[in-house]
């Protein structure tokens, strides 16, 4: 009783902190997707994605965000990298293992899985593969659709993880993935607009090197 009381405090906060904007409707395991199956069964089945980015990052303290830019990459096999190319090159690793920050000298360190350090970036792998059996038990997961517009909110249950992560928030497009959020509150967020994509190929060895683990 004491934790959904805190999975509900926790998202009356969140709710507080986006706005009156309606979240839409829960999907639930076992409840079928309805008109959401082919949309998401078109976002799982792309394969390996490489695609343009800029991240913009909101903190309290600061008038203006802070602006990055770099190149994503998607391997449903090795995981999650961000290739950073501005202001400061550096590559950003998510996979089973945990976080990896590799810099511009390829001096390499370590986050374990499961840190809070790693959670945000950690949490994109499984969403970003739209692998729902992965999901529903560690997010409330709300679809909303517009057109051929469509957003999907991953709330995460654990009120510790809601409370250090927030939302997050992925927007598109057709089957395209346009904006990915993090929302921590109103002041305190991290929004990564997603350019056109190549999907469908494969990753060379050099990529591979490079790029991942």
């Amino acid at each position: 009783m004491r934790t959904a009381r805190a999975i509900a405090a926790s998202l009356a906060l969140l709710a507080a902190a986006r706005g009156a904007e309606d979240p839409g409707a829960v999907l639930e395991p076992g409840a079928g997707l309805g008109d959401w199956r082919p949309l998401l069964e078109a976002l799982a089945s792309k394969g390996a994605v490489v695609a343009p980015f800029t991240e913009h990052r909101y903190f309290p303290f600061r008038r203006e965000p802070t602006v990055l830019r770099g190149v994503l990459r998607l391997s449903p096999e090795r995981g999650l990298s961000l290739q950073y190319t501005e202001p400061e090159p550096c590559v950003v690793i998510a996979d089973q293992a945990g976080l990896v920050l590799r810099d511009r000298h390829g001096r390499v360190r370590e986050l374990p899985s499961g840190s809070r350090d790693s959670g945000a970036i950690a949490s994109l792998v499984p969403i970003m593969r739209f692998d729902l059996a992965s999901l529903y038990p560690r997010f409330v997961i709300h679809a909303r659709r517009l057109g051929p517009d469509w957003s999907l909110l991953f709330t995460p249950r654990d009120p510790a993880a809601a409370h250090a992560l927030g939302e997050i928030l992925v927007r598109g497009s057709g089957s395209d993935v346009r904006r990915i959020e993090f929302r921590r509150s109103a002041s305190q967020r991290v929004e990564i607009d997603v350019g056109d994509a190549r999907t469908g190929g494969a990753f060379g060895a050099d990529e591979l090197r490079r790029f991942f683990r």
